[in-house]
């Protein structure tokens, strides 16, 4: 499956599982712990603090990352990840116990793990082409799938009298993964060039699989400057890489193709969330206890609770045998039909979960979402790399990562909505979501064919004047703008007010 991919590729998606495990296995083991010892109000509001601080760190390890290097910033954070999980180990040993020491070191780990995701899925960008993509998220999916069922497992058999066996486990591990970054990952942020046709090569070498140039080529006389070369500028003193952190994300911003795409992201993932949320607790209040089959002398009973977690598994099972197989699967279908498809048939499953009773019509709805899930999960992750600007991925992909907790967020608030209005409605809620989802994401495709079509059209001398500076010195644009959509954005720090930009409508367009 993965046979050509640049051998960073596959490290990272091995210490992807390994930190993903980690996470299942300590983030709902860490809650219980710190509500046996503080009390559950307590404990949520730790629980708040710590995710505040994984949003901080994110949007730091993406900003680290496209101005030190992935390599740096990752090799640095997973070793602070390790020490940080040996002092969790020894607060909870036979020779010491700190509730205190606990949650500081679980807090310490928990915003390190932050800082190093947008490095790691900027690299993968940085060394896959737009051909190979599918293939690597995947097997991706497939691995965080199989990370969440082995973490919740372990978690669940492990946590009552060997909560310390655990915490050293992780921190085996988590010594493990730095080692690997240490030993063999290398170096994949893309150079930047400073006169036409330049491209951005990665240290890695042109190894089977690496992307050897990426769509960042700047203009004959441009000063290049962006935000990965920010620390080099006069922006980056003391106080000045604030400023430029800033101003970065400030851009990622104002790109309104990328935009969009995160409001399609963010929508599809709010209805994603409903079955662990809204979904399960109607399910526990209104699901009335039934037989679910009867089988000669086999015979199930359910209540909602008990169909609740034969959903959640269902689902699982099903994305984690078929979602190494759904490139094969979906090879004829268009990228368009990939993910509208996808996204209309997750919305039309959930829609179907918020309203029945019957154990035969969820099982169903259950197996089609996930069929859903696999068909756009790979094809909107390769889209995602389409649309980022390949000199502030890491930047990109820290916003990216946002949509988790807002996602989160808005489970909740339907939670609360749920008791005030009836499922029928909360049904529509989604098919609103999905709807507005699949529009969101087809003008994002339609905005990477006609950045396609002007890469591929010959150059005129009217065209090369577009790539002149506009008005405010910060942007040159390198192809034309669709439909007045995309907001040339390409991130920049305070050292870059001298060098505009050149970029074009998409980094990498896949045809």
């Amino acid at each position: 499956m993965l046979k050509g991919i640049h051998p960073n590729i596959k490290l990272r998606i091995g210490i992807g599982f390994v930190q993903r495990l980690l996470d299942m296995m300590l983030i709902p083991l860490m809650v219980i712990h710190f509500s046996g010892l503080y009390g559950a109000a307590t404990a949520g509001l730790m629980t708040v603090v710590a995710a505040g601080v994984a949003i901080a760190c994110t949007f730091l390890g993406g900003y680290l990352s496209d101005v030190r290097g992935r390599r740096r910033t990752m090799l640095v954070s997973e070793v602070g990840c390790f020490v940080a999980a040996v002092c969790l180990a020894l607060a909870n040993s036979p020779w010491w116990q700190s509730g205190i020491a606990t949650y500081v070191f679980y807090l310490v780990n928990t915003a390190l793990i932050s800082v190093v995701r947008p490095a790691s899925d900027a690299m993968i960008i940085d060394v896959s082409t737009p051909e190979t993509r599918p293939r690597i998220y995947a097997v991706n999916y497939w691995a965080t799938n199989v990370a969440f069922v082995v973490g919740s497992l372990l978690a669940g058999f492990l946590y009552g009298g060997h909560f310390f066996l655990i915490l050293a486990a992780a921190a085996v591990l988590s010594g493990g993964v730095a080692v690997v970054t240490w030993r063999w990952i290398s170096e994949t942020r893309p150079a930047t060039g400073t006169t036409a046709g330049t491209t951005a090569e990665t240290t890695a070498g042109s190894t089977a699989g690496t992307t050897t140039g990426t769509a960042t080529g700047v203009t004959a006389g441009t000063a290049g400057g962006n935000a990965s070369g920010a620390a080099d500028g006069p922006g980056t003193g003391r106080a000045g890489w604030l400023l430029s952190l800033l101003r970065g994300y400030a851009a990622v911003l104002r790109d309104r193709v990328f935009a969009r795409f995160f409001l399609s992201i963010l929508l599809f993932t709010c209805i994603q969330v409903q079955l662990a949320n809204y979904i399960g607790v109607r399910l526990s209040q209104e699901f009335p206890p039934q037989r679910l089959f009867d089988v000669g002398p086999w015979a199930l009973d359910v209540d909602g609770v008990n169909m609740f977690g034969i959903l959640r598994a269902i689902s699982t099972f099903v994305v984690v045998c078929l979602a190494l197989s759904a490139t094969t699967i979906f090879r004829r279908l268009t990228d368009g039909q990939r993910i509208g498809g996808g996204t209309i048939v997750v919305t039309a499953g959930y829609m179907v979960l918020a309203v029945s009773n019957d154990p035969g019509v969820l099982i169903t709805a259950t197996v089609v979402f996930a069929l859903g899930e696999i068909m756009t999960s790979p094809t909107r992750q390769a889209l995602l790399a389409d649309v980022v600007h390949p000199d502030a991925r890491s930047m990109y992909m820290a916003v990216y990562q946002l949509q988790f907790r807002l996602a989160a967020v808005a489970g909740s608030l339907c939670v609360t909505l749920g008791t005030f209005v009836p499922p029928a409605a909360m049904s529509a809620l989604y098919g609103v979501f999905g709807a507005a989802s699949c529009l969101l994401i087809l003008s994002v495709l339609r905005a990477r064919a006609a950045g396609a079509r002007a890469e591929a059209a010959p150059r005129t001398e009217d065209d090369q004047a577009d790539t002149a500076p506009d008005a405010d010195g910060d942007r040159a644009e390198a192809a034309p703008r669709t439909d007045g959509d995309r907001a040339e954005a390409a991130p920049h720090a305070a050292g870059d007010a001298g060098g505009p930009h050149t970029r074009h409508a998409t980094s990498g367009s896949r045809r």
